[in-house]
């Protein structure tokens, strides 16, 4: 009698088991098809709170699916470094080569958005030699943009010409011309800003082609020596120094250093205007 209420009691457990099991297996698949919904109609703070829920009852089935979800929502809430550490999950358990080489680009471009292009290169680097023709140009614009960033013109240059087709020749001719144009990419240099404002204060920042503050500089600068001259001769060197030397050299070095900040400032400008015409040019002429 004894074992029978026992073995009752056992069963009853069972029953209850499978019955909570099947229940929150059923609201798991609710949240997700209501988390996928979501992420549908763009709600991906919201698709991501249920997407995190999903994988924190989860008992270990279509993962790969679900870090990837959970990537995504973290991507396009802009927080790229977790969307690269759930793409990360979903590529080491996923056995599907197709969905590993989509993890890799995306993956690729959180980093890219993160301006980490070293890392960006990494991961390209371990796609597949054998991509179809529409990857394969892909991973060639994504190296086009890494190299870009990382100021190394020459692979840019080389990857933007494989995107561009081999009959497109005036295509690929203009993208040579504007790499080419060391003024678009190198000028002005801004150690040589600095040191032309070092020695002739103003004259940075004029061979930037900043005319205006060159001249302010110039003329400040150049009025304060006439000043110490004056203050020499009608006082003494000791007054001149006094009161005129601090000045001059506080308003000598923000020279300086303005020049070499007007520098980089005018050659990021002339860069982004170059990478403009170059995404123009390979948006007219991708096959």
């Amino acid at each position: 009698m004894m074992n029978f209420f026992i073995k009752l009691h056992i069963s009853f457990w069972i029953i209850c088991s499978l019955f909570t099991h099947n229940t929150l297996a059923q609201s798991l698949q609710e949240s997700l098809k209501f988390a996928d919904s979501q992420f549908e109609t763009g709600n991906y703070k919201l698709a991501l709170k249920e997407y995190q829920r999903v994988l924190f009852f989860n008992d270990g089935s279509n993962l790969p699916y679900i870090y990837e979800k959970v990537g995504s929502s973290f991507f396009f809430n802009k927080n790229y470094n977790k969307a690269a550490y759930y793409y990360e999950l979903s590529y080491k358990t996923t056995e599907s080569d197709s969905i590993k080489t989509e993890i890799l680009f995306k993956k690729a471009a959180c980093n890219m958005l993160d301006k980490n292009f070293k890392q960006a290169i990494f991961e390209l680097l371990n796609l597949s030699d054998s991509l179809d023709f529409q990857l394969e140009n892909r991973k060639d614009f994504y190296f086009a943009v890494c190299y870009w960033g990382i100021e190394d013109f020459e692979k840019a240059k080389s990857s933007f010409l494989k995107i561009i087709p081999a009959e497109n020749i005036l295509a690929k001719e203009e993208i040579t011309l504007l790499f080419n144009k060391k003024r678009n990419l190198y000028k002005p240099n801004p150690k040589t800003a600095q040191i032309l404002s070092i020695f002739i204060p103003g004259s940075g920042q004029i061979y930037s082609g900043d005319f205006k503050n060159g001249i302010n500089s110039l003329v400040l600068t150049g009025g304060l020596v006439v000043l110490g001259i004056y203050m020499t001769q009608f006082y003494s060197l000791f007054d001149a120094v006094l009161t005129v030397l601090p000045w001059f050299v506080r308003y000598h070095q923000g020279g300086y250093q303005a020049a070499k900040k007007i520098a980089i400032n005018k050659r990021a400008e002339r860069r982004g205007q170059t990478y403009k015409e170059l995404l123009k040019i390979v948006k007219e002429n991708k096959e």
